[in-house]
């Protein structure tokens, strides 16, 4: 909610857009795949309707060679001539003639039948009467099978799928005598034909013209429409169907089971074949929806910039106006001159500048007097303190006979209190830095072998400014607190660099340090200092009115560690050198 709380008007109203506009594409492309889904399944159905009808074409003509073994060994002549038969002695002239009798009657029934390659007659014993064509000989192992099949139904019909060894459907029964119903066993009939023929006569009800259909028996292949045969799944229902990959080529598989005969139908054609289209009509509408969604998305997005342009322009102005550019404010608004609420309130906000333009114009002056006043003050507090500390030092020298020392320490003196008195209140850093290693000569004559002190620079410190006076305040503070309350020499170090965007200062001293509740009182200015104690608080001061908020001045201590000074202003180039 922070977030889109600070997001700008426009992305706002493309946000609004953008969720409203893609619930109703979600809800829209929701429907249109269900009724996508819905047209599938329904031609997912006729696809199994029509390997329905197909199948009962196949069976259609599988019972019709039941009816046909049926009607040949109920044929009234044909059982009255098996029986005379009986009554004849084997391989006579008259068993002979009985013999083409039979013969012509089942020719006679097998022209009506040309699914049925060939019928063969046989007594079990001596007697086996062929009529058709030739489908070669039935190897003996599958015709004694057979015929146990024939024993073990009766006299009903029995059937043997087509095999490697054997390609032909085998079929027919036991002729039983019914005239006398003695159902004594008078021969039997075997009906041979070709499963191909038949299958690829019922084809036709197919309508997909790249179909490629297989029948399994007991997991057997006894059809296939070419040589290879793909690898299909297992089959757990009696119907269904399932989209598979064959060859690297998407398909469409469906299957059923048939009742009379166990045999699986499996149809299966490429994907795109009936479907294809479909698809097709399904990626141009979802590409159209999701452009179309896009051109408005990308409309609206445009729409909503050219409508808060003008508020955008207000509140940039606004920011410059923060930074103290009135005149860059108002040529920024030039010429938006819109009546609506923003227009208007552009308007207003002009008049407000031109407003406090004029009294920032009358103060300015005012306020810089002022600023350089409590600067020089600031300023000024430094130098009796600086010089009450270094004459007492050369008082000192003098009543110890070090005249020669004390010379030097004046010259240094009156170098450092040129420096002081100084009309510009800004010097260089390495200025600076010359000051402080003039102080640092000085104290050296006091302090001698108690005090080390080191000073380092690095950078070209001689281009960039920085208040007078910084550095030789701490190095003073760091004399008085560090090396005066140790009894073990004290080391001073004073350093100076410069980084890419900033000034780095640094005085440290490895003295006794402060405690905790000591460092927060010098931070927050309530310690109570020695001397006149208006070190720190001059230098935090002076760093606030010359740099803002754009400069920090850190300290940091611990007991037994000593104590460091850290500051760091932005780089201001000095006068005079080059950019």
């Amino acid at each position: 909610m922070k977030r889109l709380k600070n997001m700008k008007m426009s992305g706002k109203m493309s946000l609004v857009y953008f969720v409203f506009a893609g619930i109703f594409l979600i809800i829209l492309m929701a429907a249109l795949q269900v009724s996508f889904n819905i047209y599938d399944s329904k031609l997912y159905e006729k696809s199994l309707q029509e390997l329905d009808f197909f199948a009962q074409g196949v069976n259609e003509s599988l019972q019709e060679m039941d009816d046909l073994s049926s009607n040949i060994a109920l044929e009234k002549d044909i059982q009255q001539l098996l029986a005379e038969m009986e009554e004849v002695p084997y391989l006579s002239a008259r068993y002979s003639y009985m013999l083409n009798n039979l013969r012509r009657l089942i020719q006679d029934e097998l022209y009506f039948h040309p699914e049925v390659k060939n019928i063969i007659y046989t007594d079990r014993k001596d007697v086996s009467l062929k009529v058709g064509t030739d489908t070669g000989n039935i190897p003996e192992d599958i015709q004694e099978k057979l015929l146990e099949y024939f024993t073990e139904e009766k006299g009903g019909y029995a059937a043997m799928d087509p095999s490697e060894e054997y390609p032909y459907l085998l079929s027919g029964r036991d002729i039983r005598e019914v005239r006398n119903a003695t159902l004594d066993y008078m021969g039997s009939l075997i009906l041979t034909s070709d499963i191909s023929e038949i299958i690829e006569e019922e084809k036709s009800n197919l309508t997909a013209a790249q179909s490629r259909l297989y029948v399994y028996s007991d997991g057997d292949l006894i059809y296939s429409c070419d040589e290879e045969q793909p690898m299909l799944p297992e089959f757990t229902d009696t119907t269904g169907y399932e989209v598979i990959r064959y060859e690297g080529q998407k398909y469409f598989m469906c299957y059923l089971v048939s009742r009379p005969t166990g045999w699986i139908y499996v149809n299966f054609f490429p994907y795109t074949e009936i479907y294809g289209y479909t698809m097709s009509v399904r990626y141009w509408m979802i590409g159209g929806f999701f452009v179309l969604f896009l051109v408005i998305l990308a409309a609206l997005r445009r729409m909503s910039v050219v409508l808060t342009r003008p508020l955008g322009m207000l509140t940039e102005s606004m920011k410059i106006v923060e930074e103290g550019d009135f005149k860059g404010a108002k040529d920024m608004l030039d010429g938006e001159t819109g009546e609506d609420e923003v227009g208007q309130l552009t308007q207003e906000f002009n008049i407000m500048l031109d407003k406090i333009d004029t009294l920032i114009y009358e103060n300015y002056e005012k306020q810089l007097i002022l600023k350089d006043t409590n600067y020089k003050m600031l300023q000024a507090q430094i130098n009796p303190h600086f010089l009450y500390n270094t004459l007492n030092t050369i008082h000192w020298m003098v009543r110890g006979k070090q005249n020669e020392d004390a010379g030097k320490m004046i010259m240094q003196l009156a170098k450092i209190l040129r420096a002081a008195f100084a009309k510009d209140p800004y010097t260089t850093v390495a200025e600076e830095l010359d000051n402080v290693r003039g102080y640092i000569m000085i104290q050296q004559y006091r302090y001698r072998s108690r005090a080390d002190f080191v000073v380092e620079e690095e950078g070209n410190l001689k281009d960039y400014k920085i208040p007078r006076m910084i550095l030789q305040p701490l190095v003073e503070n760091a004399i008085l607190y560090g090396v005066d309350n140790t009894l073990q020499k004290c080391q001073v170090k004073v350093s100076a660099r410069e980084e890419t965007e900033w000034i780095m200062l640094e005085v440290q001293d490895t003295g006794q340090g402060m405690t905790e509740e000591e460092l927060r009182m010098l931070r927050d200015g309530t310690i109570v200092p020695k001397g006149h104690g208006i070190g720190v608080q001059n230098i935090r001061e002076r760093l606030n009115i010359a740099f803002g908020d754009k400069s920090s001045f850190e300290i940091d201590s611990s007991p037994g560690e000593g104590t460091k000074v850290h500051i760091i202003m932005p780089k201001i180039r000095a006068e005079g050198t080059d950019v």
